[in-house]
């Protein structure tokens, strides 16, 4: 599986429009960012230690930064990606890990928050208990975790679980507790990946999302599986580790 990573930008990111290196691309996924963590991010002072897991090519390194945090590192598989990601911000800390697990050993209760954005849908399902519980570990007693994985309760979602050979799973809300919960977290509550409203053309595309999220919630209740809470594409999830751990 690591071969896919060799070329993983040029292969499969840069196929995505969200994806390109250029500065206005990343403002506008800074953008969307905002909307939808600052909640998680209150609290969290602008010196805290902070690990992006799997950051890609930088973009929520980018908005982190841009949001005032300093003391940011950034890990992923891919030194191909990581080579890009230095490139667009040289000033931020890029690192490229053979195994995210084994840099999380090395680092025992030294983060404040750990992010993994479009992690946990690519870790082979022998490795998630290893990895989670590592992740626990590495969290100083009360840090916060904060996962963004694809939510396998959206009835449309099985293009974005099958877009990419590297992709193993999806989370249902259920699932993503069991296993946290499992791993020594708490706290743990789950969202919707939400639309922003920027200017009015954003306001009128979020009340036609709210309608066809509302079709599919019907769809789903009415085929007998109940009436589903998150039904965004993505499935957003904090936690935290026990503050006597």
């Amino acid at each position: 599986m690591n071969e896919l990573y060799t070329r993983y930008y040029e292969e499969n990111l840069s196929q995505s429009d969200s994806q390109q290196l250029d500065s206005k691309r990343f403002a506008q996924n800074a953008r969307k960012y905002r909307w939808n963590y600052r909640r998680f991010l209150r609290g969290v002072a602008a010196d805290a230690a902070v690990l992006d897991m799997g950051c890609g090519v930088g973009q929520f390194m980018f908005y982190l930064a841009q949001d005032g945090y300093r003391n940011l590192v950034g890990i992923d598989i891919s030194a191909d990606t990581i080579q890009r990601a230095k490139r667009m911000q040289p000033a931020l800390d890029f690192r490229h890990v053979p195994s995210g697990e084994a840099f999380l050993s090395e680092h025992p209760a030294h983060f404040d928050l750990i992010v993994l954005n479009d992690v946990l849908e690519h870790i082979e399902s022998e490795a998630l208990l290893p990895l989670v519980r590592a992740l626990c570990a590495a969290l100083k007693p009360g840090g916060r975790l904060i996962v963004k994985t694809i939510n396998a309760a959206y009835p449309l979602g099985n293009s974005s679980r099958y877009q990419d050979l590297t992709h193993r799973s999806s989370f249902h809300e259920k699932s993503l507790r069991q296993l946290l919960r499992h791993c020594g977290f708490t706290a743990i509550e789950c969202f919707q990946e939400e639309i922003g409203i920027y200017n009015p053309l954003f306001a009128v595309k979020k009340l036609i999302v709210w309608g066809v999220r509302l079709l599919l919630r019907l769809l789903v209740y009415f085929s007998e599986g109940g009436w589903p809470r998150i039904i965004s594409l993505n499935i957003l999830c904090t936690a935290r580790k026990n503050d006597q751990a």
